[in-house]
C-alpha cells in the first residue's frame, strides 16, 4: 500500500516515529484505568475509557519501568508481527499471545502489576479475529466481572475485550 508519506519520502518508514498527536492522547477526567496493550505503537500505555495513548509524563513512573516497558512492548511486537504476517509462524506467535503463561504474557502481566502503583492498570489480554470472551479468566480460572470497557478478572487485572 503506498501512502502519500510515502510518495513524499520513501524511508518513511525507515525513521523515527513522530510523536502522538494531542488529539490520539487521552483526555479523560480523574483517572480512569490504565491498560498494558501494544497496538505496534511506541506507548504501550492506553486508558481503558477511551481507549487513547496515555503521555507516560502524566503517570510518573520511573525510568527504569520505562525501559521495561519499552522492552516488553519490541518483544510483545515480534509475536504480533509474526501472527499478522499469517505465514508459517501464524499459529505459533498466536499460542504465544493466548497462553497465560507464555515469557510474553508473564512479563506483561509483571509490567501491568508495576503500573498499578502509578494508576490501577489492566493488563489487555490478545484477541484474534472470532475471538470469544472467556467465561471464567484464562490465568486463574476466577470469576469475570462486567465492566464499561469489556471483562475484567480483578484477581489477576486482566482486561479481556467483548467478542468480536
Amino acid at each position: 500500500m503506498v501512502t502519500e508519506m510515502s510518495v513524499k519520502d520513501p524511508y518513511a518508514r525507515l525513521r523515527p516515529p513522530l510523536p502522538t498527536p494531542i488529539d490520539e492522547q487521552c483526555g479523560c477526567s480523574g483517572d480512569p484505568p490504565i491498560m498494558l496493550r501494544s497496538v505496534l505503537a511506541s506507548n504501550p500505555v492506553a486508558c481503558v475509557e477511551c481507549n487513547l495513548e496515555v503521555p507516560p509524563e502524566r503517570l510518573g513512573f520511573t525510568s527504569e519501568l520505562a525501559a521495561a516497558l519499552a522492552g516488553w512492548r519490541a518483544f510483545h511486537d515480534c509475536f504480533f508481527i509474526l501472527w499478522l504476517d499469517s505465514q508459517e509462524f501464524e499459529s505459533w506467535a498466536q499460542a504465544q499471545l493466548e497462553t497465560p503463561d507464555s515469557p510474553v504474557n508473564r512479563r506483561g502481566l509483571a509490567l501491568a502489576s508495576e503500573l498499578n502503583a502509578y494508576r490501577k492498570c489492566y493488563y489487555w489480554w490478545f484477541a484474534r479475529e472470532n475471538f470469544s470472551t472467556p467465561e471464567i479468566c484464562r490465568v486463574c480460572s476466577g470469576h469475570l466481572e462486567r465492566a464499561s470497557y469489556g471483562v475484567t478478572c480483578e484477581n489477576c487485572q486482566i482486561l479481556y475485550c467483548e467478542e468480536s
